[in-house]
């Protein structure tokens, strides 16, 4: 039974108490609470040093997307740029071979007419001149 004030043997106890209780402190409370600290850190960090890892890859990534969207443009623009020099050049040539065809054309066709020309008054002396033989035979004497 508990009396009042108390005597000795409980403060033999709470004494006792507090030995134990510091000596399991020492020698189990603390080592353990330790390597649960450790864990924790461990997992914690892990955990975070994840997510850091994470975030620095969709850093990377949406960097390389950015710079590949670059590229690309560039690339489009570069490519687009050299389609058009291409049509341009093209441009030039067909106008130069047409130039060409048609001064070539015009060349053929004045020589065709020169050729033309001579081959029409070639045959109107010819013509007058067989004419003249024709009318000489049928009229039998000489008209030159």
């Amino acid at each position: 039974m508990l009396t009042f004030p108390p005597d000795i043997t409980f403060a033999i106890q709470i004494a006792s108490f507090f030995v134990l209780w510091l000596g399991l402190k020492r020698l189990l409370f603390d080592p353990v609470m330790h390597v649960l600290e450790t864990r924790e850190a461990r997992t914690t960090g892990l955990g975070k040093e994840a997510a850091g890892l994470r975030a620095a890859a969709e850093r990377s990534a949406t960097e390389y997307d950015r710079r590949m969207r670059e590229v690309r443009l560039a690339l489009s623009a570069e490519a687009e740029q050299g389609r058009s020099v291409t049509r341009s050049e093209e441009r030039q040539l067909i106008t130069a071979a047409r130039e060409r065809a048609s001064t070539e054309l015009l060349q053929l066709r004045e020589q065709l007419q020169r050729q033309a020309d001579a081959a029409r008054n070639a045959l109107a002396s010819e013509a007058h001149e067989l004419s003249t033989r024709m009318l000489e035979r049928v009229s039998g004497r000489d008209l030159a």
